[in-house]
């Protein structure tokens, strides 16, 4: 019995001292679990405080006012500069061959046209000689008829001149219409002077209607690096090319010596002054669907989009006809961050 009592007190002490290492392990895992919640809610906080999310810009529902949050780093990506109307020159530049020279033949004086292409120097050969056949089958036809009325010819030969005049007059409007297509104008072939070279120039249809006709041009060719020529803008081709979507202009210049050839490059310089224009760099403005914008920045985070119309432009600056005011200052940097912001890209 003595025995049995000491078991049962020595199995006593086992259980409590058991439940004592797990009560600690309990409270051990507490105080450690305590910890890790407060790290990471420190660690969220610090996250949310590191990687906090810069606030946006506010754009309207229509897109046209932008507002940026005061002193926001975005602002430094934008340039302005106020505007006030000024004067400049344009330079529409285009490229250009020389279509055909005029000279004269020898010591009997005949003129001679030579083009640039072989089919336009037959083309305008054929040309001639129609046009000599219609003169004479026209002049034969008169004569025929007067001979007719005096009973000196039959119906016969009336209606073989009359068949003669009607065939030579079509093969020369044939012709005629052959040239003009390919943009000469016979006629003026004909009256102009010698020692002359025709340019055709390719204008962009937009810029069409900047070209005057008889307006002075600058002219400098591949083959005379350095030497500018002088010529005048002369006609204007009355056919759009659909897939380049220019224009034929045509260009005189005197061709003094003969060192102009038929198919030489060459590039204009449609010089147009612009006097008291609102002229802006072409940064300023962005296009979209074919319509024409800028920004205006009313205060130093806020900007505005204004549809705007131009007028000339060359390859570094424009000219705005409407749609801003003396005074405004118009974004000329960061234009595309607006653009995009604005309508959506």
């Amino acid at each position: 019995m003595k025995n049995a009592a000491i078991n049962n007190d020595e199995d006593f002490c086992i259980m409590n001292n058991q439940k004592r290492k797990l009560l600690s392990f309990l409270i051990l895992v507490s105080i450690l679990s305590g910890f890790l919640i407060t790290g990471c809610t420190k660690s969220s906080g610090n996250d949310k405080e590191i990687f906090r999310s810069p606030k946006k810009a506010v754009i309207s529902s229509d897109g046209v006012t932008i507002t940026f949050p005061l002193n926001s780093v975005g602002l430094q990506d934008f340039q302005s500069q106020p505007i006030a109307k000024g004067s400049a020159t344009i330079s529409i530049l285009a490229p250009a061959k020389i279509a055909a020279t005029i000279s004269s033949e020898g010591s009997n004086g005949r003129k001679i046209a030579l083009f640039d292409s072989p089919d336009l120097t037959s083309l305008f050969s054929q040309y001639k000689q129609s046009e000599s056949t219609y003169r004479l089958t026209s002049r034969n036809l008169n004569r025929t008829k007067e001979m007719f009325k005096n009973q000196a010819v039959t119906v016969k030969d009336l209606n073989q001149a009359e068949n003669d005049a009607e065939n030579a007059r079509a093969s020369y409007e044939e012709m005629d219409g052959r040239l003009r297509a390919a943009g000469f104008n016979p006629s003026e072939i004909e009256s102009i002077s010698y020692n002359t070279a025709w340019l055709m120039a390719d204008v962009p249809e937009l810029q069409l209607q900047q070209i005057k006709k008889g307006e002075k041009v600058k002219i400098k060719f591949d083959a005379y690096p350095g030497e500018t020529f002088i010529g005048h803008a002369d006609a204007t081709g009355e056919i759009l090319d659909p897939n380049t979507r220019t224009i034929k202009v045509r260009i005189t210049v005197a061709n003094t010596g003969g060192k102009l050839l038929p198919g030489m490059f060459a590039q204009v310089d449609f010089g147009n002054p612009i006097t008291s224009a609102y002229i802006l760099p072409l940064s300023a403005v962005v296009t979209v669907e074919g319509n024409n914008y800028l920004f205006v920045q009313t205060a130093p985070n806020i900007f505005v989009r204004r549809r705007v119309t131009l007028a000339n432009s060359d390859a570094t600056q424009l000219v705005v006809l409407s749609g801003v005011q003396d005074g405004e200052k118009v974004v000329t940097s960061g234009t595309m961050l607006l653009k995009g912001l604005s309508f959506g890209y």
